[in-house]
C-alpha cells in the first residue's frame, strides 16, 4: 500500500503545481527613470540617479517576483540612447499592466516620496491624450498610494504623499505612482544614502507587501450565488377536480 500512497501523493502534488502554474499573475511594470545620456540627478559621491533607479528596480523585481507578480521593465540596463517619457508611457500602455511604478532617486528629503498624477478624474479635454482608461486609473492610483504609504509606515520608513503633473504619469492608462528614494534620516547619525543596499531592500519589501494588499483590493469579487429555493408543492389547476 505504501508505494500506492506515494504515487497518489506525487500525483496530487503535480496536479496542484500545474494548477498553480495556470493561475494568471498580476503584472507590474517598473520604469527606472533616466538612462543613457540622461543621467538624472547627480547625487552625493558622484552617484548618478540613473544608476540608483536601475539598482533599485532589480531589487524590487526580485521582491515582486517572490510575491507571485509578473514584472516588466522599461529598461534592465543602461541604454545607449535616452528613453523619452512618451516612449515609456507607450511601453506601459501597450503592456497593459495592473500598475506602473516610476522609480526616481533624490539627494534631498527624508524617506520615500510617493507621487500621483495631479490630473483630476473628471478632467476636461487636455493637450495630452486623455480617455476613459486614464480617468479610471487616477482613483486607483490614489488607492495604491494609500496602500504604499501604509506599508512604509509599518516598515518604519517615512513617506510623503504628493500629487504633481509629471510625465509619464499623466500619460498612463493604468494606475501609476512615482516612487522617489530619498536619504533616510538617522537620529544621532549620518543619513542612510539611497545607495544603501539594506535600505533599498527594506523599501522593496514594503512595496511588494503593499502591492499584495492592493491586488486583493482590486480583485474582482465572485458573483453571489443564490440559494436554490425548494419547488412549490403541486397544486391542482383552478376548477380541477381534487
Amino acid at each position: 500500500m505504501l508505494p500506492l500512497r506515494r504515487h497518489i501523493a506525487a500525483t496530487l502534488f503535480l496536479l496542484a503545481t500545474a494548477a498553480a502554474a495556470q493561475q494568471p499573475r498580476t503584472t507590474i511594470l517598473l520604469d527606472p527613470a533616466h538612462g543613457g545620456p540622461d543621467a538624472g540627478a547627480h547625487l552625493a559621491n558622484n552617484v548618478l540617479e540613473k544608476d540608483v533607479t536601475l539598482a533599485f528596480a532589480a531589487r524590487l523585481r526580485a521582491a515582486l517576483g517572490g510575491a507571485n507578480f509578473a514584472v516588466l521593465t522599461t529598461r534592465d540596463a543602461d541604454p545607449a540612447a535616452a528613453i523619452p517619457p512618451d516612449q515609456r508611457a507607450g511601453i506601459a500602455n501597450h503592456a497593459r499592466p495592473a500598475a506602473c511604478l516610476v522609480l526616481h532617486a533624490t539627494g534631498s528629503g527624508n524617506g520615500i516620496h510617493l507621487i500621483a498624477s495631479a490630473l483630476a478624474a473628471n478632467a476636461p479635454q487636455r493637450t495630452i491624450p486623455w480617455d476613459t482608461a486614464q480617468s479610471t486609473a487616477i482613483p486607483q492610483s490614489l488607492a495604491l498610494a494609500i496602500q504604499l504609504d501604509a506599508a512604509f509606515v509599518r516598515a518604519r520608513i517615512p513617506a510623503l504623499l504628493l500629487r504633481a503633473r509629471l510625465r509619464p504619469l499623466d500619460n498612463l492608462t493604468c494606475p501609476a505612482i512615482a516612487i522617489e528614494l530619498a536619504p533616510l534620516d538617522n537620529p544621532g547619525g549620518s543619513p542612510t544614502p539611497v545607495t544603501d543596499a539594506a535600505y533599498q531592500q527594506q523599501a522593496a519589501d514594503a512595496i511588494a507587501k503593499a502591492l499584495t494588499a492592493w491586488r486583493v483590493q482590486i480583485a474582482p469579487q465572485p458573483a453571489p450565488q443564490s440559494t436554490p429555493q425548494p419547488a412549490p408543492p403541486d397544486t391542482p389547476p383552478t376548477g380541477a377536480a381534487p
